[in-house]
């Protein structure tokens, strides 16, 4: 008896054995080997796609990220780090090119011919970025290793993967990897054009412009938005998205198309906008709204912050951050940190500063500034009143989800759009840069502060932007494991096969317009007939 129990003992373990090996072969099969590109490693593009990675990750994926090697103590450094996988490429000189360009961009920031400055660093931020693609290309070994990925997921600024997606197929025999473009700014033209999605510049605001929607953009601004949306598709796009890897397609030989489209190559497409505080527009299947990708909940302050936190009392804290390129404003222009700071002595709530480095000056009592802040989980502190900021989209986003107001100093690219959205939906006031007074720093934010209405309106928002079945890297994660699994040519829309005069149906109204023409001609010829006819007959007779 005791044999047989021993027997069915060791039966039963084995089984279970055999059924635990089956359930892991199966998760295995299950799982994809997912490659993400957040430009290189650094910055917000780069921990904009972090929370999609983390989410892929709890899916039971295996994620890798794709960073330069002079970024990689900062990517590592990551939360959840040590379940990432990373493939390092090397461009020497990297980070010194790039700090570079970004201190020389904050200096520009507060001059006043910015524009062309601005256009300059952004061509050259261009040539950077091909640069930078071609070191992929002449690493051989990652070349070899990207063939076994089972999905890339790129940030639209630097789109390399696409580039390299090509190569595989046309010199590696590789099988099509499904690709998804994540644009983290305020929807932009170039998504449209590439996505197929329809764009109306009648109502739909160009980024950059800084117009609001129909409702609000006079005739004059309707004009110069639908020469702005005709600018960005015929020429801006190409120039800024496409031109930095156009030797790249000749020399190694990739896809000719890539020379003025990656549609071809992409499934699809993520932006960071939500329609709760975003104007109204059409997408298609193709395009997935993931907006507030790394909104999350508060994490607990450290000690020395949460005591300043908590000696705010009823006045609450208000916290100061112009982003990690911007916060360099303490050397570049001391003068502006100054005025700040006297507009900060004047209130009675307690004030956090975003700076790198510290001012010479003795900061008053109500001030304490660090050169580095955890700004999320400062915007979800109940102490918290607003926050001051330069009109980040990510941190647009996150100051939504804890329902706080905001007072926006926009500095360059879509900061401005975002300002507007700000103002527009009613969640804060704008300091403009270029009549920077302490005065008037102390208007607009003593408004948002002593305005019971900003905070209102903020708390609406964010019940409404919170109510959604999935969180927005939820949904990132879920899409891609669709196109994973089933490609993404039904989600490609038709308009991308379509020539221009036909989506426009600019074929059908010539050819109404001809046939009104024809008939009335016809008509008046036969009047005229008609007429002349009576005419005659009336002279006969007479």
């Amino acid at each position: 008896m005791k044999s047989a129990v021993n027997r069915w003992t060791s039966t039963r373990n084995c089984l279970l054995l055999i059924s635990l090996v089956l359930v892991c072969a199966s998760l295995q099969v299950e799982s994809a080997n997912i490659l993400l590109s957040g430009v290189f490693g650094d910055g917000s593009h780069y921990f904009s796609i972090v929370p999609i990675g983390r989410s892929l990750l709890q899916k039971g994926h295996n994620v890798t990220f794709l960073v330069a090697d002079e970024y990689l103590h900062k990517a590592v450094d990551i939360s959840d780090s040590e379940f990432f996988n990373f493939e390092v490429f090397h461009f020497p000189g990297l980070k010194e090119k790039m700090d570079e360009m970004y201190g020389r961009l904050g200096e520009v920031t507060f001059t006043g011919s910015t524009l062309s400055k601005q256009k300059q660093l952004f061509q050259r931020m261009n040539i950077i970025n091909g640069h930078v693609c071609r070191a992929v290309f002449e690493d051989p070994e990652l070349l070899e290793r990207m063939r076994w990925y089972d999905a890339y997921v790129l940030d639209v600024v630097w789109p390399c993967g696409v580039f390299v997606k090509s190569y595989l197929e046309r010199h590696k025999d590789t099988k099509d990897i499904p690709i998804t473009i994540f644009a983290p700014m305020v929807p932009i033209p170039f998504i449209f054009d590439q996505s197929g999605s329809p764009f109306v510049p009648s109502y739909q605001p160009v980024a950059g412009t800084s117009f609001s929607s129909s409702t609000s953009m006079s005739f004059l601004e309707r004009c110069q938005n639908a020469f702005f949306y005709l600018y960005f598709v015929t020429s801006l796009n190409r120039e800024i998205f496409l031109s930095p890897y156009f030797q790249l397609v000749s020399d190694y030989n990739l896809d000719p198309e890539l020379m003025s489209s990656i549609s071809v190559h992409v499934d699809l497409y993520f932006i960071n906008s939500d329609f709760s505080v975003e104007f109204p527009f059409s997408v298609m299947p193709n395009v997935i709204p993931v907006g507030g990708v790394t909104s999350r909940p508060a994490n607990l302050l450290d000690e020395d912050l949460e005591e300043f936190m908590e000696s705010s009392g009823e006045h609450g804290v208000v916290v100061f951050s112009l982003g990690s390129y911007f916060a360099e404003i303490t050397t570049t222009h001391p003068d502006v940190v100054d005025l700040f700071i006297e507009a900060f002595s004047r209130i009675p709530q307690k004030v956090i500063m975003h700076l790198k480095k510290l001012p010479p000056r003795q900061l008053p009592d109500n001030i304490k500034a660090l050169p580095w802040l955890p700004l999320n989980d400062l915007m979800g502190h109940p102490k918290t009143r607003a926050v001051l900021y330069h009109g980040g989209n990510n941190g647009y986003y996150e100051a939504l989800y804890h329902g706080v107001p905001l007072v926006v100093m926009p500095l360059a690219g879509d900061q401005y759009d975002v300002a507007v959205r700000v103002l527009s939906m009613g969640l804060g006031t704008k300091i403009e840069k270029n009549r920077l007074t302490t005065e008037h720093i102390y208007e607009q934010l003593n408004e948002v502060l002593s305005n019971p209405k900003y905070r209102a309106t903020a708390k609406r928002l964010s019940a409404i932007f919170r109510d959604r079945p999935m969180k927005p890297a939820d949904t990132a994660a879920f899409w891609i494991e669709h196109v994973i699994k089933h490609g993404g040519e039904h989600l490609r829309p038709q308009t991308l096969d379509m020539p221009f005069y036909q989506i426009y149906m600019l074929d059908i109204a010539t050819a109404v317009i001809i046939c009104v023409m024809a008939i009335s001609f016809i008509v008046i010829r036969a009047i005229r007939y008609c007429c002349c006819s009576k005419n005659r007959l009336k002279a006969k007779r007479e």
